[in-house]
C-alpha cells in the first residue's frame, strides 16, 4: 500500500488539485484502454495523445480510420463513439461535429467522455435532417423547427440510458451534442432556440420514478403535441382567421413565399372570394415564383413584380394589366382594403425579423396607407429585443448573388470577386421591421396589435412552467 504524500508535496491551490485529478483520471482511462485493447484497423495504441492513422485510439487520441473513444477530435471517415467527431460519415451523436470530409471539433460535455451508442436507425434519420438543413433543402422557419424537433425526437427515442444514471441528465447531455451539431451545420433561428428551451424544460421535468422507456414515450408524445398544436393547428387557425379579412375586390400584396400566407390565400379562394394578388419577389432565392405558380393554379388572378419595382406597384393598389377589374374611382379607392401579409419572428418590442426585403415592403406600404398584416404563430414570439439587423443575422452564400447573365457588354463578370481585394459580397438573409410599420398581427390566439406581443409571451411562459409531464 502506497504511503500518503508528504504535506509539502500535496497540492495546495485549486489549480494544482484539478491538475492532479485530471492526471489520475487520464491514467485510469489509459489503464482501462490497455486492458481492453485498441479498437480499429491496423495496430492499436493505448495511451497516445496523437491522431491514429489506421488504428484505434484511446484516452485523448482522435481515430483516423477506426472509432474514437476519447475526447479529442477525429479527422477520419469512420464513426465516433465518444468525444471525437467523425468526418465524412457525419456522425451526429459524437462530441464533435462531422463536416464534409474535414476534421470535426470536440464539443465536450454530454456523456462525460464515456462510450455512447451511435449509428442507430433513428439517429440516421436525425443526421439526414441535419444534412438537409445544412444544404438549404429545408427553407422556412416552420420546416426547420419541425425537422429539428423530429431529429431530437429520434435521438431521444434511440437513446439508451446507462444503468444507475438519471435519464433527464443523460438525455439532456445527448440533446446538447445534437444541438451543437445542428448549429455547426447552420445557425439556428430564434424560433428554433425557443423550441430548444421548451424541449430542455420538458426533459428536466421527466418523472424520475418512471422506467426510461416510459419516460421517453412521454417526451416523444409531448414533441408530437407541440408540433400539432403550436405549428400545424396554429397554421390552420391563422389561415382561417386571416382569410376572413379578405373581402371581394381586395388586392393583397405579398412578398416572397410563406406557407401560412399561401394557405391563407388558397383558403380565401376556396371560399369563393374574388380578390387579386400581387407577388413581390427578390433575389437571390426568388421564392415568390413558387407561390405564384400555386396561386395561378388555384385560379387566383395574380401579378408578379420584383422588389425594385415596388414603388410603381404600391401606389396603384397593385392593379396592373391582366390583373383584374380596373381601379375604382378615387372616392371608393380609399374604402378598399389593401393588405400585405408576411411571415417572420416577432420580438418582445414588436419588431419583426423576416426575409431580407420585408422591411422595405412594409415601409412602402405604410407610406401609401396600406395595412400591413403579419401572419405569425405564437411560438415564434421571442423575449429578445432587436433594434437593427446587425446584432442577429445569417450570412448566405455570396456566390448566390452572382448569375451567369451578370456580365457587361465586354464580357466581364464578378466571378473572380474573391481575387479582388477591394470587393466583398454580402448576402444577408434577414432584416428588421420596426413595430410602427406593422398594423396587426394574425395569430392562432386572434388578431392582436404588435404592442400585445409581450402579453402573449408572458402567458406562454407561465403556461409552460405550470404544465407538467
Amino acid at each position: 500500500m502506497s504511503e500518503p504524500a508528504p504535506a509539502a508535496l500535496r497540492p495546495t491551490t485549486k489549480a494544482e488539485r484539478r491538475a492532479l485529478q485530471e492526471k489520475q483520471r487520464a491514467a485510469k482511462e489509459a489503464a482501462k484502454a490497455a486492458a481492453g485493447g485498441g479498437s480499429g484497423g491496423g495496430g492499436g495504441s493505448s495511451a497516445g495523445k496523437g491522431g491514429g492513422g489506421g488504428g484505434g485510439a484511446a484516452a485523448k487520441a482522435g481515430g483516423g480510420g477506426g472509432g474514437a473513444v476519447g475526447g479529442g477530435a477525429g479527422a477520419g471517415g469512420g464513426g465516433s463513439h465518444g468525444g471525437g467527431g467523425g468526418g465524412g460519415g457525419g456522425a451526429v451523436t459524437g462530441g464533435g461535429s462531422g463536416g464534409g470530409g474535414g476534421a470535426g471539433r470536440s464539443a465536450g460535455g454530454g456523456t462525460g467522455g464515456k462510450p455512447s451508442k451511435a449509428g442507430g436507425v433513428d439517429e440516421a434519420k436525425a443526421a439526414l435532417a441535419t444534412k438537409q438543413m445544412a444544404e438549404g433543402l429545408l427553407s422556412g422557419t416552420n420546416a426547420r423547427v419541425v425537422a429539428m424537433l423530429r431529429a431530437l425526437q429520434a435521438v431521444a427515442r434511440d437513446f439508451r440510458c446507462p444503468a444507475g444514471k438519471a435519464l433527464s441528465r443523460e438525455l439532456e447531455g445527448r440533446i446538447k451534442l445534437q444541438i451543437a451539431h445542428l448549429h455547426d451545420c447552420r445557425p439556428k433561428s430564434l424560433a428554433m432556440g425557443d423550441a430548444i428551451k421548451w424541449l430542455k424544460l420538458r426533459v428536466s421535468q421527466l418523472p424520475a420514478h418512471l422506467p426510461p422507456d416510459a419516460a421517453k414515450r412521454i417526451l416523444c408524445s409531448q414533441i408530437d403535441t407541440y408540433i400539432d398544436e403550436r405549428i400545424e393547428l396554429a397554421d390552420r387557425a391563422i389561415s382561417e382567421s386571416a382569410s376572413a379579412k379578405i373581402a371581394p375586390s381586395d388586392v393583397v400584396l405579398v412578398y416572397g413565399r410563406s406557407h401560412v400566407v399561401e394557405a391563407t390565400l388558397l383558403h380565401a379562394a376556396a371560399r369563393g372570394t374574388n380578390f387579386s394578388v400581387v407577388v413581390i419577389d427578390g433575389g437571390p432565392r426568388f421564392e415568390g415564383r413558387a407561390m405564384l405558380v400555386r396561386l395561378v393554379a388555384a385560379g387566383i388572378r395574380c401579378s408578379y413584380s420584383l422588389l425594385h419595382a415596388l414603388s410603381y406597384t404600391m401606389p396603384s393598389g397593385g392593379h396592373r394589366e391582366g390583373l383584374g377589374p380596373p381601379p375604382p374611382p378615387p372616392h371608393a379607392r380609399h374604402a378598399r382594403r389593401h393588405a400585405m401579409r408576411c411571415l417572420g419572428q416577432l420580438m418582445m418590442n414588436g419588431t419583426l425579423v423576416s426575409r431580407a426585403g420585408t422591411a422595405l415592403v412594409a415601409m412602402a406600404a405604410h407610406e401609401h396607407g396600406v395595412a400591413v398584416l403579419v401572419c405569425c404563430e405564437t411560438y415564434k414570439f421571442t423575449e429578445r429585443v432587436l433594434l437593427d439587423a446587425i446584432c442577429y443575422n445569417e450570412l448566405g452564400d455570396p456566390d448566390a448573388l452572382l448569375q451567369a447573365a451578370d456580365a457587361d457588354q465586354g464580357g466581364a463578370s464578378l466571378s473572380d470577386w474573391r481575387e479582388r481585394p477591394r470587393l466583398k459580397l454580402l448576402n444577408l438573409m434577414y432584416d428588421v421591421t420596426p413595430m410602427k410599420y406593422l398594423t396587426m398581427v394574425v395569430t392562432e390566439a386572434g388578431v392582436i396589435p404588435p404592442t400585445s406581443v409581450p402579453v402573449i409571451i408572458r402567458e406562454d411562459r407561465d403556461r409552460a412552467q405550470l404544465a407538467g409531464p
